[in-house]
């Protein structure tokens, strides 16, 4: 605890001026010292201070230890997931804000709000309060550092740009293991994007290392949520049956615990199972299920609608598919969005119209894709060669066959990067 920042606290708190409350202790210079903490205050001015303001630094050092363990609790219910605790808590923190800007867990006490921001999924206001805090970071200890740079990666992750994500990740992986006891989520964040990014390997060996870590701390809803990313992994490395052993277990515990979030993550993944399996009509029905849970117009909501579009593709339901994206498009309202680009490709696939789709594809799908999604821009440079292909347009089809070669081999790098 800074006692001269206390003191000040206390003092403009109840409105006394320097020279009012040194008057026969010190001089208001010496004062001035002590509450900039410049200066080294012997025991028995500190105690005639503390004495005339009518508080003791026995009950301020009580006072703040209680703020830091509720600060600790603050930070454990966002790892646990429990939002009505996390959000209790930071109310009875924000009360004490003002004395809390008189201790050294000032700093933390930001960084654990901006991460409430990325809990409750507010990135503008995030970016915000990012810009605010930066010129703070050169006072900050190895592990405020630490999380601000981990905050920032998770704000990455959800703006969909999974490179720049995994770019910090990476740098502070061995400040992970320091932290481990304080931060027990790094590892479930890095399993995921490696995840998005199609690193099933890497996926699988970090969500092994956070599902430990869960376990351990007996973090269950977070234990599902490792389960959900495993059964992905697993079934795009093909390991279908330890995928769908794990994808029954994970539902029926979320529907025990009425985990909405989870029910719905599993219902997708076992529409992405039955997919694999080459079960179509399954599938259909389980992604379909999930979609009618999610909240509309949500990325996972978009997610799953183009996969329920793909199969009806898949299936020669044509008619169906153009239906829905008209729907769905018509009503989007972020046409610059990577999901609203992936839509529109289904949806000139669907209406086969090889020169919208194509035009498309080079104006907006690619350089999107080459932004945020390597895989999804593998995927269309190959169409693109077939398109040029079909036409007799071989030199085009080279064209678009060497840079998906080009994209793959980058992807693969960033794979190897990683390691």
């Amino acid at each position: 605890m800074s006692i001269g920042r206390v003191i000040y606290y206390h003092r403009k708190k109840q409105y006394m001026t320097q020279e009012q409350l040194c008057q026969g202790i010190c001089s208001s210079t010496h004062l001035s010292k002590i509450e900039n903490n410049s200066k080294e205050v012997n025991l028995e001015t500190l105690e005639l201070l503390c004495k005339r303001l009518g508080i003791s630094i026995e009950e301020e050092n009580k006072k703040t230890q209680k703020l830091m363990r509720k600060l600790s609790q603050f930070y454990e219910a966002m790892e646990r997931l429990h939002r009505d605790h996390a959000e209790r808590l930071k109310k009875e923190l924000e009360e004490h804000r003002d004395f809390i800007q008189c201790t050294e867990m000032i700093y933390l006490y930001e960084l654990y709000m901006l991460r409430y921001l990325l809990f409750t999924n507010n990135p503008s206001e995030f970016e915000r309060v990012s810009h605010k805090l930066k010129k703070n970071i050169n006072k900050y200890s190895a592990f405020e550092k630490h999380l601000w740079d981990f905050f920032q990666g998770i704000y990455y992750a959800q703006k969909l740009q999974y490179l720049d994500a995994i770019s910090i990740m990476d740098k502070i992986e061995n400040n992970a293991e320091l932290f481990s006891d304080k931060v027990t989520d790094f590892y479930y964040y890095k399993a995921a994007v490696h995840g998005l990014l199609k690193h099933f390997t890497l996926s699988l060996h970090y969500s092994y290392k956070a599902l430990g870590i869960f376990q351990n701390t007996g973090n269950i809803s977070r234990i599902l949520h490792v389960k959900i990313g495993l059964s992905a992994n697993l079934i795009y490395i093909n390991d279908l049956e330890r995928a769908e052993t794990m994808l029954e277990t994970a539902l029926n515990d979320a529907e025990m615990l009425k985990d909405n979030g989870t029910k719905i993550s599993a219902l997708h993944n076992f529409g992405l199972l039955n997919k694999k399996k080459g079960k179509l009509r399954e599938s259909l029905d389980y992604y379909t299920q999930s979609l009618n849970l999610k909240t509309r117009h949500t990325t996972t909501y978009f997610s799953t609608l183009i996969e329920i579009i793909q199969i009806l593709l898949d299936l020669k339901e044509n008619e169906k598919a153009i239906n829905m994206l008209k729907d769905v498009l018509k009503n989007f309202k972020n046409e610059q969005s990577s999901k609203y680009v992936e839509l529109m490709v289904l949806y000139l696939e669907a209406i086969k119209d090889d020169k919208r789709l194509t035009d498309y594809l080079i104006e907006c799908g690619l350089p999107m894709m080459k932004q945020y999604n390597l895989y999804k821009a593998v995927t269309y440079s190959e169409r693109l060669a077939d398109i040029f292909k079909n036409k007799g347009d071989l030199d085009s089809s080279n064209k678009y066959l060497q840079l998906s070669n080009e994209l793959l081999k980058k992807l693969l790098f960033n794979h190897a990067s990683t390691k």
